[in-house]
């Protein structure tokens, strides 16, 4: 579905609740707020010197937004909001570290490093740690006294400037150093504190609301930006790594995909950029484009990543007109190479040409640049990516629980008509009746639910029992070591623990108990919903409804989140061989106990959040199928209006009129079959 549908979704869910009841009026508002707030995210990554901010440029049609030519530019998270649900258009937020969030950030660096070790890891928590307390004493020089009041604080502008950016994302001249630093410069005034960027946009040319995220390199020489970039990775919806067609897919590239596929991330797109500055053209490119397929496919296995070519400069020139380092000849041959990109730029002049002014010479070199680019490109792919991925899922079920009630009031209306006109039928049914009916529902519904939380209680209080088992055990194995010699008593040795097959294991054993509880709680709710129809049934001249079916489509898509398993642990493992030597047994009983309790903790999160997924999904299903249950029930009843009838048609009309609109929305295919689409 375009923005134009997820806009008419909440258009006529809003007009829905003129008609609704209570129950109903309710659930559509939740419809109408996750709509509302429905904003994918697109996080740019990779190595420093892959042109990566020139790339966001072109990318957003940001022009010269984020400075290229500042080595590094980025030292923070920059989320670019485009369309943001606030309104909001311009300005920008700049929030700021705290100690517990810098000490947090080494914790799990040391975690995520942990997942993919080699040789260069083992020294570099001490060097981050020294690398964080290095950033705190170049804030403290450069903002003084108000550095201990900016901790965990953060600035609003209403307004910004690239000069403002630069005070809060560049790195700036090191104040420690004489010999480089301008006292008189303010650039990085705020960039060692600065925890992540917000800066807002109108949506631009981008089909609907989105963020674009440009990060540090994960090379980068101070490796505090390289974990700042790692550890964002959990935060977004797509990604598009950056390569450099000079070094495409080195260790570094392969080690970040590693991480990423471990991580269970969302879609991919690789984009190899610099293409213009290969010697041999596109004959040198489409060599790089194998070799980065064949080393992805290598490393990763099986592997669907997309791998699309391109370059930032010639998106620069098309955007600014400054032709420095550009080849027209080498943009000409790059496109007759590739012909679906010669048709986009012949159909392009066409359509230029077909305009109310004249057409100039470097207009039409200028969109030749951008074509050849490969910008539009990736612009098209993640845009449809992202339209058919989660944004899609999430806009069918509230399209589905939307028509669903659509098609429910349209059918009572009718038959309130028919009864009126009949002078027979449900108009006669008792109201007290029916409210009794209703009544008796939500006592049942209240009453299950809760024996199904019950039910869930009792198999998650299981799992934390075997959970706490499993971590006592793999903690006192990696502490103690498998043979018995700890790697804590080893003199020089390694302290760095490998705790990732317990955290595997811990996935392992959230997985499988919420998988248990999805089971038995949608066999529980099957019973409700037979249940219930059976009491409908019973009543006086009750006719059986098509929309009477619950939606279980929320709690058969639960996957437990699992992104706990990827925090750090903040014990302090590190001992002196002195207190090794002299009390061996009291360090590593405090070690393992630290580390078990942390792990608790980790696990305590995991059951937590698994929880309140699954309760909130159960409950959504039920608020749902509530509403419609409260929805046939009040059409039942009687009315003394003498307008009745008038009143009937009414709502018949403005219930096919709703019906209507959804299913322009939705396409023109039968009722039955896009439910089933949007439910599986």
């Amino acid at each position: 579905m375009s923005e134009l549908n997820r806009r008419e979704l909440i258009r006529i869910a809003e007009d829905m609740n003129g008609m609704s009841n209570d129950e109903t009026r309710h659930f559509i508002s939740r419809i109408v707020d996750d709509l509302s707030n429905l904003k994918p995210s697109i996080a740019f990554v990779g190595q420093i010197k892959a042109g990566k901010s020139r790339l966001i440029n072109g990318f957003t049609g940001q022009a010269e937004y984020l400075p290229s030519d500042v080595n590094p530019w980025t030292t923070v998270i920059t989320d670019m909001h485009f369309g943001h649900p606030s309104g909001r258009k311009s300005g920008a937020e700049f929030h700021f570290f705290d100690n517990r969030q810098w000490q947090a950030l080494i914790a799990e660096g040391e975690e995520l490093r942990n997942m993919f070790p080699d040789e260069e890891d083992s020294y570099k928590r001490e060097m981050i740690e020294e690398q964080v307390e290095a950033m705190k004493t170049r804030a403290k020089l450069r903002l003084g006294d108000s550095y201990k009041h900016l901790l965990g604080q953060h600035h609003d502008l209403d307004e910004l400037t690239s000069d403002d950016l630069a005070r809060y994302v560049c790195a700036g001249d090191d104040p420690t150093d004489e010999g480089e630093h301008d006292p008189g410069s303010d650039r990085g005034l705020y960039s060692d504190i600065t925890r992540k960027a917000e800066v807002y946009f109108d949506i631009g040319h981008f089909p609907y609301p989105v963020t674009v995220t440009d990060t540090p390199g994960v090379n980068d020489p101070l490796l505090i930006r390289e974990e700042i970039s790692r550890q964002y990775l959990k935060e977004s919806d797509f990604f598009v790594v950056v390569l450099s067609a000079h070094q495409a897919l080195s260790r570094a590239d392969l080690k970040l995909f590693r991480l990423m596929q471990a991580l269970e991330l969302g879609q991919i797109v690789v984009f190899i950029n610099r293409v213009d500055e290969l010697g041999g053209g596109t004959e040198d490119a489409t060599k790089v484009r194998a070799d980065v397929l064949d080393g992805l496919e290598n490393a990763l296995g099986n592997s669907d990543i997309d791998v699309l070519m391109g370059s930032a400069q010639w998106a620069h020139y098309a955007l600014t007109g400054d032709e420095t380092g550009i080849d027209h000849d080498q943009i000409l041959a790059w496109l007759r190479a590739h012909p679906e990109q010669m048709k986009q730029y012949l159909d392009g002049v066409e359509e230029i040409k077909q305009g109310p002014g004249p057409i100039s010479r470097e207009g039409v070199l200028r969109f030749a640049a951008m074509i050849a680019s490969g910008l539009p490109d990736l612009r098209r792919h993640v845009t449809k990516a992202l339209t058919e991925g989660p944004r899609q899922e999430q806009l069918n079920m509230a399209w589905q629980h939307l028509n669903s009630f659509a098609q429910g009031e349209l059918e009572r209306s009718n038959a309130r008509l028919r009864a009126i006109e009949e002078q027979d039928g449900p108009d006669t049914a008792n109201v007290e009746e029916n409210n009794k009916t209703l009544t008796e529902l939500r006592a049942l519904i209240a009453e299950k639910s809760q024996a199904i939380t019950n039910d869930m209680d009792d198999v998650l209080a299981n799992l934390r029992g075997v959970m706490d088992d499993t971590v006592a055990e793999a903690v006192s194995i990696v502490v103690r070591g498998p043979d018995g010699q700890s790697p804590l008593l080893t003199k020089d040795g390694d302290t760095e623990l490998n705790f990732t097959p317990l955290r595997e294991r811990m996935r392992e054993l959230v997985q499988g108990a919420t998988q248990v509880v999805r089971q038995r709680m949608l066999s529980e709710l099957y019973a409700i919903d037979m249940q219930s129809n059976a009491a409908l049934r019973a009543l006086p001249g009750w006719q059986e409804q098509v929309d009477n079916r619950m939606n279980t489509s929320a709690v058969r898509w639960f996957r437990p989140d699992t992104s706990a398993l990827t925090r750090g642990i903040t014990v302090e493992l590190r001992v002196t061989w002195l207190s090794r030597l002299i009390s061996r047994r009291s360090v590593l009983n405090r070690a393992e106990r630290m580390i078990v309790q942390e792990f608790e903790m980790i696990g305590d999160d995991l059951v937590d959040t698994a929880r309140i997924d699954l309760i909130e999904r159960m409950q959504t299903v039920l608020d749902h199928y509530l509403a419609l249950l409260a929805g046939h029930l009040e059409h039942r009843a009687g009315t003394d209006d003498t307008n009745a009838r008038a009143d009937a048609q009414r709502a018949v009309d403005q219930a096919r009129r709703i019906s209507d609109e959804l299913g322009a929305v939705h396409g023109t295919a039968p009722v039955d079959t896009r439910q089933a689409e949007a439910a599986e």
